[in-house]
């Protein structure tokens, strides 16, 4: 028998795989199952098969970056909440990520605590 409180999986974006694992580290233990995509093509396709409880995504990849990724979403229509994980800090950058629906940062690199925080926040606002 599934259990009842069981939420979706949080979809992890990121085109390197060593951030991808410090991602996982520091969500490891807490309840949190990952699905990972390697560009945002790969989310593109991964959002079509399931719901996701949220979506961490980096902005610079190649192909479908972060930008596109969250243009995407928008244009869907898509309700997941999106963090955004970037060593970009520039107030254009958040305004941009802002204006295509990012609900929260994350500065690279990834502090566990920080991200643990903005996972919760971007998740409690949904009923």
């Amino acid at each position: 028998m599934a259990e009842t409180n069981e939420r979706p999986p949080v979809l992890v974006v990121d085109d390197s795989m060593f951030q991808r694992r410090l991602i996982r580290q520091a969500l490891q233990g807490n309840g949190y199952r990952l699905v990972e995509a390697i560009d945002g093509a790969t989310a593109v396709k991964a959002i079509e098969q399931q719901e996701f409880a949220c979506i961490l995504t980096d902005l610079v990849m190649p192909g479908l970056d972060g930008f596109a990724l969250l243009a995407e979403i928008q244009r869907r229509q898509i309700q997941t909440p999106v963090v955004v994980l970037t060593a970009d800090i520039q107030k254009s950058t958040r305004e941009r990520c802002e204006q295509l629906g990012a609900v929260a940062f994350v500065q690279k690199p990834v502090d566990g605590n920080a991200l643990r925080s903005a996972l919760s926040g971007a998740m409690g606002g949904r009923s």
